[in-house]
This record gives C-alpha cells, sequence and structure tokens, in this order.
C-alpha cells in the first residue's frame, strides 16, 4: 500500500487543496495524481526523485523515542531492604 494515497496537498500558488489519488513509480519520473477540491479538476503532477523521496519521508510517523525506563532506578532497586531481626520470646 503506498502511503501517499489519501493524503492532503495544499498548493499555495493557487490557492487550493487536494487529495493524492494515484502515484506511478514505474518511470523514471515519480508521478503523483492529484484530486482538487470539487470544481478544480485533477492533475497529473511529476517530481524529481529527490522531491519523491522527501515526500515520502515528509509523511512517515517519527520513530518511537528510546525508552530509558530500564535504566531508572525501581523501587524496588530504590530502597535497600534492611535484615530482618530475629525476637526470641520467653
Amino acid at each position: 500500500m503506498q502511503p501517499l494515497l489519501g493524503l492532503s496537498l495544499r498548493d499555495t500558488q493557487k490557492g487550493r487543496e487536494g487529495r493524492i489519488v494515484g502515484v506511478d513509480q514505474s518511470q523514471a519520473t515519480p508521478v503523483l495524481w492529484v484530486c482538487w477540491a470539487p470544481g478544480q479538476g485533477s492533475e497529473r503532477v511529476e517530481l524529481t526523485r529527490e522531491q519523491f523521496d522527501a515526500l515520502l519521508a515528509a509523511c512517515r510517523p517519527p520513530a518511537p523515542k528510546p525508552s530509558y525506563r530500564a535504566a531508572e532506578p525501581t523501587a524496588d532497586t530504590d530502597t535497600q531492604t534492611e535484615p530482618r531481626r530475629q525476637v526470641a520470646r520467653r
């Protein structure tokens, strides 16, 4: 599944918004098919490989941050238990 399909785009130069409805990577130049807002039609948009790769990178979710919880002291390791005293009863 192509991660770009369905993403919203904004063309600030022409003041319009649309959605990516198709992606063609079979040629040397990647192509996006964009369906602009109702009444504005659809368009074939050619990108350079660098532009396409940058767009893919921008839509990927951020990598999860490493968890340092294991290195932090826990309640069990934070306190040391005192040895139990045995009390003799008479």
